[in-house]
């Protein structure tokens, strides 16, 4: 089991460089729309008459006028921190590495916990690509399905989040999951 706890920090420090490729270089545009700085602002003006940090639906459809507002458009669900923080915040980034650490030695436990049925590599890599494939298709593509969120963003960031899981789970299943 020592050899998963390895593998799941290696496998980590690889999801963190590709996160990092994927959000902080101009690759990140690709998945998230633009705005200039001006509608930016206006936009954040207004988003302080919110009550608080949270996540909300605009308009929320709760009356009938919020429902007829909803239908027209435009809606929008918003992701708000009331007080912001840095752009490259040094405790995001250690709370993010911890998750992906988290989320590698789960997949390390679970190829662990199979290496009896599965023990040779290429079905191991198959079996990752599973595991990879319902976590992004149930997780990220349930948002534009259920909530009409753009597919652009949510293709993007599954695409980012496949090819991790997927790095992941090649690293654990190549070199720190041994046969039984």
């Amino acid at each position: 089991m020592l050899r998963v706890l390895t593998g799941s920090l290696i496998a980590a420090i690889v999801m963190f460089l590709i996160g990092f490729l994927a959000y902080g270089t101009p690759l990140m545009r690709l998945g998230y729309g633009q705005a200039t700085d001006a509608v930016q602002l206006d936009v954040q003006t207004a988003l302080k008459a919110l009550p608080g940090t949270g996540t909300y639906v605009i308009p929320s459809g709760d009356s009938a006028a919020t429902t007829a507002a909803f239908a027209n458009g435009p809606v929008a669900t918003i992701n708000y921190n009331a007080g912001g923080f840095a752009m490259v915040d040094p405790q995001v980034m250690l709370t993010g590495f911890i998750h992906m650490f988290v989320t590698a030695l789960l997949l390390g436990m679970t190829l662990w916990g199979v290496r009896g049925r599965v023990p040779d590599f290429p079905s191991r890599v198959r079996l990752v690509i599973g595991i990879a494939l319902v976590a992004v298709v149930f997780i990220n593509l349930s948002e534009p399905i259920w909530f009409h969120h753009d597919w652009r963003n949510a293709l993007y960031v599954g695409a980012i989040n496949f090819i991790s899981l997927c790095a992941a789970g090649h690293i654990l299943a190549r070199w720190f999951v041994p046969a039984r």
